[in-house]
Order: structure tokens, then C-alpha cells, then sequence
């Protein structure tokens, strides 16, 4: 059986790739979500968790590795979609330790724990997918779209 896991689940578009996903693949969809998420955008999917319907949540935090690497080496996900993310850029501003933990450190620990998972087992060969907001590049003036140069953020 393929097995998807997206972090973020309980967010707006990780929760949209949920739907999408129960809809048109068979596979078992895994979402991680933290223990304070809120579960509004999930809330039309809580009974089919709970009766394990291809659906599961995962409790894990990107901000602690060691429940990354759980959930990783306890599902070994064929596809992960990497959702979750400190997403407002108000917040960036005023919390910037905060989201830098959280976005650049917090994908690093992700891409750690499927680096230890696959160094353990060679033929375990996950298709990452790291979502981004055009919000990482900023602001840039109609007039000069067509010069501004699309380069990564970061680099683990």
C-alpha cells in the first residue's frame, strides 16, 4: 500500500491535499500534526481517523527531531508533502527566532530524519515535496516581475 504523509495536515492546504488525496488515490494518507493543533480544517475527517480509514494523524513537531524520526522510520512514507510552517508573514516580523526555528530548522530536521531513514534501508526511496509561499521572496513591484530572479531560501 502507498503511503503519503503530510506534515501540516490540520492546515488549510494540507488538509485540501488530505481531501484531494482520500478522493482520488487508494493510498493511506498520514498527517502530523502538534498536540495543540487546531482541528477546524480536519474536523470533516476526525471520524474516518478515528476508524483508521486510510486516515491517520501522527502526533510530531518539527521542532523536535526526535518525534520526526518516530514517525518516519514507523511509517516510511512512499510520498511526503511538507506543508507545516510559522505561515504569517506579520508573525515573521515579530517572532523571527521563532519562525526561523520552525521553517529553515524544522525542514532541516524533517529532511535529517528521511536522510537516517533511507541511510538505514538503501532501497527506501521517499519523493519529497517542500512547499513554499511566494511570500519567502518578498514583495517585488509589478514593473520589475519579469527581472526578479527565483532562487532558493535556504540549503540543508
Amino acid at each position: 500500500m502507498t503511503k503519503a504523509l503530510i506534515t501540516g495536515i490540520t492546515g488549510m492546504v494540507g488538509s485540501h491535499l488530505a481531501d484531494y488525496l482520500l478522493a482520488n488515490t487508494d493510498w493511506d494518507i498520514h498527517g502530523v500534526c502538534r498536540w495543540r493543533s487546531p482541528l477546524d480544517n480536519v474536523s470533516h475527517l476526525l471520524e474516518r481517523a478515528n476508524h483508521h480509514d486510510r486516515l491517520y494523524f501522527e502526533y510530531a513537531d518539527l521542532n523536535d527531531e526526535i518525534s520526526l524520526i518516530r514517525v518516519i522510520d514507523s511509517i516510511k512514507p512512499d510520498y511526503v508533502f511538507h506543508l507545516a510552517a510559522q505561515s504569517y508573514p506579520l508573525t515573521s516580523f515579530t517572532a523571527p527566532i521563532d519562525t526561523l526555528n520552525t521553517n529553515v530548522l524544522g525542514t532541516c530536521r524533517l529532511l535529517e530524519a528521511l536522510r537516517l531513514a533511507i541511510d538505514s534501508d538503501k532501497s527506501y526511496k521517499p519523493v519529497i515535496h517542500v512547499c513554499a509561499s511566494s511570500e519567502v521572496f518578498g514583495r517585488i513591484r509589478q514593473n520589475k516581475r519579469a527581472e526578479a530572479p527565483v532562487c532558493p531560501v535556504f540549503t540543508c
